[in-house]
Parts: structure tokens; sequence; C-alpha cells
């Protein structure tokens, strides 16, 4: 993948790998030490909560190709919410590229970070049935979510700390799914698309 470096654990002092540019916090396999990447180095933020065994094809490192673009899975965040639990799935792809894939019972949505080019309406004002001007294009709200994150492992590209409240607003954007994530301390906004089982080739 692109970009690898290895770093050490700052609690344990095991060889951490860095297989992503946009890797931004890593879970130690060795003992779970879950550190922020810094320009510093590594920033121990506490122990990894463990997660549940669910059913799902994937897990961590294993390799696959997706509607033929082979691919890597780095790591896995769970949240939950008033209704459940769902898994997001980062891959990191051979040319470089990367994206979340999204697993809710059996249900796979792909979904790439887009940059936020206007305003984004609050939390509050984005209420379900409304729609807003977003990017230069209509927003049509579907749904709000308000979950936390349960846990994660592996690599992921934010800051996911166990506990962390977090707040999803989703809908359709330009014939596209779409969503806003309001965390503490940005707003990030992402599109999507459905994903098919069998465009999901794994490998192991």
């Amino acid at each position: 993948m692109a970009d690898a470096s290895t770093l050490q654990c700052p609690s344990c002092g095991g060889p951490l790998p860095i297989e992503h540019r946009f890797v931004r916090m890593v879970t130690c396999p060795y003992c779970a030490t879950v550190s922020e990447i810094t320009d510093a180095g590594l920033d121990p933020t506490g122990k990894a909560a463990k997660l549940a065994p669910l059913p799902t094809r994937f897990r961590v490192g294993q390799s696959g190709r997706l509607r033929g673009r082979p691919f890597r899975v780095l790591g896995r965040v769970r949240y939950s919410y008033d209704e459940g639990v769902w898994d997001e799935w980062y891959l990191a792809f051979e040319d470089g590229d990367a994206a979340w894939l999204e697993e809710d019972e059996g249900e796979y949505t792909l979904s790439r970070r887009e940059r936020l080019t206007t305003a984004a309406p609050s939390f509050e004002q984005a209420r379900v049935g409304s729609q807003f001007s977003l990017n230069g294009y209509p927003f049509f709200v579907t749904e709000r979510v308000r979950a936390q994150i349960a846990g994660s492992e592996g690599q992921l590209f934010y800051k996911a700390t166990p506990g962390r409240q977090v707040q999803f607003v989703e809908g359709n954007i330009g014939g596209r799914i779409a969503y806003l994530e309001y965390g503490e301390d940005a707003i990030e906004f992402g599109v999507g698309e459905p994903l098919a089982r069998n465009e999901v080739e794994l490998e192991g």
C-alpha cells in the first residue's frame, strides 16, 4: 500500500507498520493501546474497547478485490445507537485511494470523504424531510442518528475514541447517498453508493 512506514507502540514498543498516508489513529495488535499519529510521533489515548463478535465476511489485514480493484482492510470502527450497531471498515486500495465500507445487517455501502466547499447547517437545523444546499447541490435529509463509538481496531484515518459521541445526518445529494458527520472538532462530508455482496471478492 502507499507510503508505508513503521512506528513503535509507546506502550509496549511493538512495531506498528503504518500502511497508508491517510492513517491518523492506530491500535497496537500486541497490547491494544490506541494511539493518535501526530507530527511528533504516536500519542497514546488509552486502551481499545474489545469488540463483540458479529457475523461478517471481513477482518483487519484481509486482502481482496472490489469491482476488480485490489484492496486491503486496514481498520474497523463500530458505532452503537438506539436501534443497534453498525461497522465501518477502512479500505486502502493498491493505487493509493481509500474508502469506507459500511456494513449494516448484511448490507454494504461504499463511501468516500469529500471536501466541504460550502457551510453545512447545524445538526439541529438538518431535520428529516428538509432540504438545503451543500457544495452546490440540494441535500435532502432522510435520517438523523445520534451514536457513539463502541470501539475500533487496526488503522483509521480519524480519531475514533471509544465512547465518543457522534451525530450523523444522512440523505441524498445529486442522486447519490450522502452524509454529514458532526464530530467534536469538525463536520465531515461524504458520499456513497450501495454495494452488492458479489462485487467484493475476499481472500482467505
